[in-house]
């Protein structure tokens, strides 16, 4: 049985909170809970059972984000769920981004932060800012992941700021976002060639590991395994990680039919990779025990 990590889970309460972004997307505009999460996979299939998860931030208001990680480093701390860690929003364009995380530091739960940099609230280039680099090595100082999700023209933005804090583990989140362009067309298309050059940069990059999540199907899923073993060239086995990005990911291709196409073209390397692909590499860049 293979027990799979979700690298990439939202839940939210909409009685409680309301992340700005949701109302532009009204079918996500209701709460989502992990019953809902196991119930969108049928919870097994053959060989595999949806295990454990990593949340990850919400891009909530300001105001809302310390109620969000206290509810949930709480809900973790208790064991009672399949919750294995966190990864929070936290600024990292501040004076020192151990001020901001002093309440949260020493948690068991805590496991990376996410300062997200594909919109308007993030111009181009705020990675490559000191202040940034700055405070993504003292992540690295304190054993903490960093979440990057970036406009596909600038991961090689982010190859700068992984080379310039190697002590750092990043995980690039939904591949580089290169949108449908990537399993429509392949990596050849001329839309990806930013993406491309900006994804083979991070790809030498040995603390810089890739998120398999965000991308959708579309009627496209019989290019799949090529851009799977695209993305197995660029990062190696070692490098990839699994994750679903419900319940956003309900825009395009739904948890399970994603899971099961990525699963059918990993499965031809072997149940080694599928193991690292869909538990070890997130245990090991997470920090999850057992």
């Amino acid at each position: 049985m293979l027990p799979i990590i979700d690298a990439h889970l939202h839940l939210w309460d909409t009685a409680d909170f309301v992340p700005p972004w949701l109302p532009e997307a009204p079918s996500l505009l209701r709460t989502f809970t992990l019953d809902d999460w196991h119930a969108s996979t049928g919870f097994s299939g053959d060989g595999w059972q949806l295990d454990r998860a990593i949340y990850v931030e919400i891009d909530a208001a300001p105001e809302d984000r310390p109620r969000e990680n206290r509810q949930i480093l709480d809900r973790i701390r208790k064991g009672d769920s399949p919750l294995a860690g966190a990864v929070i929003a936290a600024d990292i364009l501040g004076a020192d981004v151990r001020r901001e995380l002093a309440p949260w530091l020493g948690d068991p739960g805590l496991k990376g932060i996410r300062h997200v940099l594909h919109t308007p609230a993030s111009p181009a280039g705020t990675c490559l800012k000191p202040e940034f680099a700055s405070n993504i090595k003292r992540l690295g100082e304190l054993d903490l992941a960093f979440d990057a999700c970036m406009r596909q023209d600038e991961l090689g933005d982010l190859a700068s700021l992984a080379e310039a804090a190697p002590e750092t583990r990043i995980i690039l989140d939904h591949c580089g976002n290169p949108g449908p362009t990537f399993l429509g067309e392949g990596p050849e298309s001329s839309k990806l060639a930013a993406w491309c050059a900006g994804l083979s940069r991070l790809g030498g990059c040995p603390n810089v590991v890739c998120k398999l999540s965000g991308l959708d199907l579309g009627p496209n899923r019989e290019t799949v395994q090529s851009g799977v073993d695209y993305l197995f060239d660029v990062f190696g086995e070692d490098r990839l990680i699994w994750a679903s990005n419900y319940p956003v990911c309900n825009l395009g291709t739904p948890l399970r039919p994603w899971l099961d196409a990525v699963h059918g073209a990993v499965a031809p390397r072997g149940e080694a990779a599928l193991m690292k692909v869909f538990a070890l590499n997130a245990a090991r860049v997470y920090r999850i025990a057992g």
